[in-house]
């Protein structure tokens, strides 16, 4: 029985117990009010860029292994997204969902750059309890909305460089997504998306 219900906590009892296999690398940076996640992926640039802004590729990727996602993209400036993520019946009932995040795109510039909001108000209330209590000196700073900008960086014909920046409303608020496992849910999901690509 896990002691704190956190992603972190659950993607630790899975990989103890063989369920999860190991993640590749990727890179996690901080600077003020944001982190960045940073992955070198094995595919060109209009195929990445693509699995992120397909609804049908983005549900097969998105987020931890632990769960399946739904998606509803209309992909331009001004245009809505909305993802849900759904935990598998044999997990944590608190990991069943659904975990929902929706937004607008601010920004839309193919193969290059996203930049949207990102609002996780749909994620469920124990949850949001889970994350204000965890922010210390809490003093009703928004940890429920951000802006989430991917960068789409040609290595090669063959090769992209993914960055994953989420800007929050204080270090605190980024804080608590490191500590509660926000980058170690991107790096899964990343390599989700890897798995999906070599199969193209």
């Amino acid at each position: 029985m896990l002691s704190k219900i956190t992603w972190k906590n659950y993607r630790v009892h899975l990989k103890q117990n063989n369920i999860m296999a190991e993640k590749k690398e990727t890179y996690v940076t901080t600077s003020e009010n944001a982190m960045t996640i940073t992955r070198i992926v094995n595919a060109n640039r209009e195929m990445v860029f693509e699995a992120f802004t397909n609804a049908e590729q983005l549900a097969q990727w998105f987020g931890p292994r632990i769960f399946s996602a739904t998606a509803e993209i209309d992909p331009k400036v001004g245009g809505k997204f909305r993802c849900s993520l759904y935990g598998d019946v044999n997990g944590p009932e608190e990991f069943r969902g659904p975990f929902t995040m929706k937004g607008e795109y601010l920004e839309f510039k193919r193969p290059e750059l996203i930049v949207q909001t990102s609002d996780v108000t749909g994620h469920p209330d124990w949850w949001m309890k889970q994350m204000q209590e965890n922010i210390p000196n809490y003093s009703g700073q928004d940890f429920l909305r951000s802006i989430l900008t991917v960068s789409f960086e040609e290595v090669d014909a063959n090769t992209t460089k993914v960055s994953i920046t989420s800007t929050f409303a204080s270090n605190e608020v980024r804080d608590v997504y490191l500590k509660t496992g926000g980058a170690d849910g991107w790096s899964e999901g990343l390599d989700q998306l890897e798995e999906l690509l070599e199969g193209k």
